[in-house]
């Protein structure tokens, strides 16, 4: 049995002669009729990319979510979404010129540059994380992080000691958080584009963000909107990350049913009603009426249901074929899908964090940042993977910590009052 995927081959795939092959390719469409997936392969320069058929007998989508910006005009062209690693790279390369214009503006001394504003759209677990890594990350007083949600409250799907934890940190941190806030447009900037000291690709990503704050006394009412317009040097996007049903690209190119989000409807357990070899977990699927939380929480556990239904419908499939006069009765049956919810964890900066468990285990600060990685470490897939994440994640976060004290630009977070 081949497992496919798009991205790079994990060298520790090869581990214990495990019989797994990768190849990196861009999926077309999924044939389920005919039990096909249609792919793209790499091309090497060549404008047409070779177009390929695989057969299966049995498939698994679990290509996530993702991150769409256009509900909001002008939010494509300005936002960086937040969600994939290449969004990651691309967020480091834009910090190190963010980096490179406060450092001039040290050197010069200019007391007229304006502050570098950083606005991060969606107050979730992703957002109130970035927001607050930012602020550890950059913290200069030039830099003003704004954290625009559209709920009442951040982190409103958390347990109440991690809400309560991640609001006194983005207080305490001096993020500047507008709840029941929408963003209107996005638009390019027309004020001054910065001074010598700022790069030109940073010039061109300066737009302008149009809100909305919806008053709460009042939430019916139109005329109670309060529009604020926030001039900003790096715009990211964390909110809507759900697949959209618009693009009938990828896995969506194909007659398996979805939501109006573009979920792949499924059965408890796991697999769709019409074509029972086809699996789908994670961001990508909606095995029940209300969508479980989007974590890796729940697509991990469903990871096992699945892979043991996976097997039990290749077993059952090949004794069919084989004519066996099994009868249901004796048919290996599938499981049900049940999420056990072990509790959550989210860092809450570079030396903080907040957990939960579900033994009634509440626990913030540097320890339960340690903690957290240390979980992390052991549920890695492999035992060289988990001591790995240990040992150099350990580095690192010492060697965050101690740059940052040693950091002369560092200003000391001033509390915001946003309540």
């Amino acid at each position: 049995m081949a497992l496919w995927k798009m991205g790079r081959v994990d060298e520790t795939a090869t581990d214990n002669n495990c019989d797994v092959s990768f190849l990196q390719a861009q999926v077309e469409g999924i044939d389920a009729n005919n039990n096909q997936l249609v792919i793209t392969l790499p091309s090497n320069g060549d404008t047409d990319k070779a177009v390929e058929t695989i057969n299966y007998d049995a498939l698994i989508i679990s290509t996530g979510a993702e991150i769409s910006c256009d509900a909001v005009p002008g939010a494509s062209e300005f936002a960086l979404p937040f969600y994939t690693v290449d969004q990651c790279y691309e967020l480091k390369r834009r910090l190190a010129l963010i980096d490179n214009h406060l450092e001039g503006i040290e050197k010069t001394d200019d007391k007229s540059e304006q502050s570098t504003n950083i606005v991060v759209v969606g107050g979730g677990y992703s957002g109130v994380e970035l927001a607050l890594n930012l602020v550890d990350r950059l913290g200069s007083s030039n830099v003003q992080v704004t954290l625009v949600h559209r709920g009442e409250q951040v982190l409103e799907y958390a347990t109440e000691h991690n809400r309560n934890a991640g609001s006194e940190r983005l207080k305490s941190a001096g993020v500047k958080v507008m709840t029941s806030t929408s963003v209107d447009e996005v638009t390019s900037w027309d004020g001054p584009r910065g001074t010598n000291t700022m790069n030109d690709t940073l010039q061109k990503q300066q737009c302008m963000v149009k809100l909305s704050t919806t008053s709460g006394s009042d939430k019916n009412n139109e005329s109670a909107h309060e529009l604020t317009e926030i001039p900003t040097t790096l715009l990211l996007w964390t909110a809507g990350s759900t697949p959209t049903s618009i693009r009938n690209t990828g896995i969506r190119n194909s007659i398996l049913h979805r939501d109006t989000m573009g979920r792949i409807l499924t059965s408890p357990t796991l697999n769709v009603a019409e074509y029972q070899n086809v699996f789908a977990i994670g961001d990508c699927s909606r095995p029940k009426k209300i969508p479980y939380p989007g974590t890796a929480q729940v697509a991990m556990q469903q990871a096992t249901v699945a892979s043991w239904n996976i097997y039990a419908t290749l077993v059952n499939n090949t004794a069919k074929k084989n004519g066996s006069r099994r009868g249901e009765q004796s048919a290996m049956k599938l499981l049900p899908f049940s999420y056990l919810n072990l509790g959550e964890m989210m860092t809450l900066g570079t030396n903080d964090a907040t957990i939960s468990t579900l033994g009634g285990i509440e626990l913030n600060g540097p320890a339960a940042s340690w903690l957290r990685r240390l979980v992390y470490a052991v549920r890695m897939p492999t035992s060289r993977q988990g001591l790995f994440a240990t040992v150099d994640g350990s580095s690192r976060k010492l060697v965050r910590g101690a740059l940052r004290n040693n950091d002369k630009r560092r200003r000391e977070s001033k509390p915001v009052d946003w309540k």
